[in-house]
């Protein structure tokens, strides 16, 4: 997803200034893609050179006056395409798995760590989710009109219960794993399985060992 996309979505459902898209983004869209109000203003007005948008200015006593924008058709037809348009492939970027990779690098005890502050903040995130951004949506669909709309914004927030759902599992699943470890460092699994290659092996030198000759006329 690009960013002029997702501003001309949210001011598709009404006019805003850029202050209230940003508003707009802390409270629903922050939560999958997240942008500064500098990049939105640079974005808003790349958007309205480009003929998407359209800015009306309204006088504020006392105040300076407000740029509200407005979608302009050839921005509405550039919003509609990108909505069919194939999606792209997300970048397959996750510092907490490159952590988990090289985990055996740090202790065991500072590795848990890092595995309760991931599972921590998802915990958190649940959290906010049931209580911030349900209200919100329910405040949102009334504020715009877009009751209909509404219904894709929870399937968008049942997609993050469940990814930060998933992410505490794992960290609980890897923290049950990670306390089967003994002391040598390798968890019973494991040894079960070096047993088992240890006596293979052995077995093998012992096939291959040269059988003693019995001589002609003598009994073995």
């Amino acid at each position: 997803m690009s960013l002029p996309h997702a501003l001309l979505g949210l001011i598709n459902y009404r006019p805003a200034t850029g202050y209230d898209l940003k508003v707009a983004f802390d409270n629903s869209i922050h939560f999958f893609w997240n942008a500064t109000l500098p990049q939105i203003y640079r974005t808003l007005n790349d958007m309205e050179s480009k003929g998407w948008l359209a800015a009306t200015f309204e006088h504020q006593e006392g105040k300076p006056s407000r740029k509200i924008y407005r979608v302009m058709p050839a921005g509405l037809e550039e919003f509609k395409r990108w909505l069919v348009a194939p999606t792209e492939s997300p970048e397959a970027r996750h510092p907490m798995l490159v952590k988990t990779f090289f985990g055996n690098q740090m202790t065991q005890v500072l590795f848990k760590e890092v595995l309760v502050q991931w599972r921590d903040y998802h915990v958190k995130l649940l959290k906010t989710y049931e209580e911030r951004v349900v209200p919100v949506i329910d405040r949102y669909a009334e504020l715009t009109g877009a009751v209909d709309d509404a219904r894709y914004w929870t399937f968008a927030l049942d997609f993050g219960r469940r990814h930060a759902q998933m992410n505490i599992e794992w960290c609980e699943a890897t923290l049950k794993a990670l306390s089967r470890v003994r002391a040598g460092g390798r968890t019973s699994e494991t040894k079960n399985s070096a047993h088992i290659a240890r006596k293979e092996t052995s077995r093998v030198k012992k096939d291959r060992l040269p059988s003693k000759t019995v001589p002609k006329g003598r009994k073995a």
